[in-house]
């Protein structure tokens, strides 16, 4: 059997060619990186907290994709200028699917929003525009095509994903908002040069968290370590089945 992954989806109604019909959604790449490393993608649409439950319980993995801004009011801040758009029903769902994801032990593999979500979930903060942060010398929001990477980072020794993608590493970067106080639940494997943090995973041995701040989904054709983070999510996947399976 095929892990099965779920990936909570967006939803947009800005497509002229479809009279704004809004759709949900997920980017390709993440299809196709699950579909590569052997998993079964399901898209799960933002619904009612109530029903993360019935949902997760249909699947094996989570996983959490980019988007919009996650509302500061979340983390017990007012929304400062700089904030964009953001979207309070999947705020809710996602916050409510994270807590009962790691609740159960299941794997989780989160980008760009996802990380940051997964850290507000814990009990972390961001940076509601990195022009907060006081270092800062890269451009993380990249004018640069993001199929193309653009700043390295600098990948922790003790971590899972030094094995994944090794120690120095190019990366795109599409984001304005950043990581802040990591929650405690959350120890940072990767950091940019102005010393962000771009990765990190759990501090729990008996969570399976990786969570980074690029877009291995765009990355999938010509850099293929960003395949790896498709291929560790399956495998971790895969061990949660195993250890979960009556013998």
């Amino acid at each position: 059997m095929k892990p099965i992954i779920g990936i909570i989806g967006n939803r947009r109604s800005d497509f002229n060619e479809l009279r704004r019909l809004p759709i949900t959604y997920v980017p390709d790449g993440f299809v196709r990186g699950v579909q590569h490393a052997g998993g079964l993608p399901v898209v799960i649409p933002v619904s009612k907290p109530e029903l993360a439950a019935a949902y997760l319980e249909r699947v094996d993995g989570l996983l959490l994709a980019g988007g919009q801004d996650v509302s500061p009011i979340h983390y017990g801040e007012e929304p400062q200028l700089k904030v964009k758009e953001s979207y309070p029903e999947r705020d809710l769902f996602e916050l409510t699917a994270i807590k009962l994801a790691l609740s159960r032990y299941m794997p989780i593999f989160a980008v760009c929003r996802g990380m940051q979500i997964l850290n507000v979930a814990k009990g972390g903060t961001l940076y509601q525009d990195i022009s907060q942060y006081d270092r800062l010398t890269v451009q993380h929001d990249q004018t640069t095509d993001p199929i193309y990477p653009t700043h390295h980072i600098k990948v922790i020794e003790d971590s899972e994903l030094r094995h994944i993608i090794g120690r120095d590493v190019l990366v795109n970067s599409v984001h304005h908002q950043a990581i802040k106080e990591l929650s405690a639940g959350f120890k940072p494997t990767a950091y940019s040069p102005d010393h962000l943090i771009e990765a990190f995973e759990s501090a729990d041995q008996t969570q399976s968290v990786v969570a980074v701040q690029w877009h291995p989904e765009l990355l999938l054709s010509d850099y293929k370590p960003m395949q790896g983070l498709f291929d560790n999510f399956i495998e971790r996947v895969s061990h949660y089945i195993e250890l979960n399976t009556p013998s």
